[in-house]
């Protein structure tokens, strides 16, 4: 089953977070864990994280905290997701450098390519100012609000579309 990190997890929230706030108000990790009510520790690693791959900017002290870098539609998922925990990869075999064992036998890898490029590229469409939409009447009626999660498709629909 693909699933997303608690990291990755916890950086969406987060940046979403930051994004329903106004323009330049800075938030620290504490508030943003405690409204989600996720560990403010592993949050904060998150955030230090998404400040080194320029996704928000961080400032220390009383004042400081958090803020967006871009406009929440400039930010997209995939962006976020392979900040917190690298390149996207579906199966092992992409995960790993010197090759994979089964690569001569193996069938998968050209359906799993496919798979991969159509994750990424939904992924790089989707952009924080998405996530944070509570209607998803924009995504047609091939998913319902219930299973847009988890990407099923609504029972009766075709999923060739």
């Amino acid at each position: 089953m693909f699933t997303f990190t608690k990291k990755a997890d916890y950086a969406l929230l987060a940046l979403s977070f930051l994004a329903s706030k106004p323009e330049g108000e800075r938030v620290g990790p504490a508030r943003i864990a405690a409204h989600y009510e996720i560990p403010v520790e592993m949050l904060a690693k998150v955030m230090q994280t998404l400040a080194k791959a320029g996704l928000v900017d961080g400032m220390a002290g009383p004042t400081g905290g958090y803020r967006l870098i871009r406009e929440p539609v400039n930010i997209s998922v995939r962006s976020v997701v392979e900040a917190v925990d690298g390149p996207l990869a579906i199966a092992q075999c992409w995960e790993t450098s010197g090759g994979c064992p089964q690569a001569s036998k193996c069938h998968l890898r050209g359906p799993l390519a496919k798979i991969q490029s159509e994750l990424a590229r939904l992924l790089a469409e989707t952009s924080i100012a998405d996530v944070m939409r509570t209607d998803y009447n924009h995504l047609g009626d091939r998913y319902a609000d219930s299973t847009i999660l988890s990407l099923a498709p609504v029972a009766g629909t075709s999923s060739n579309q």
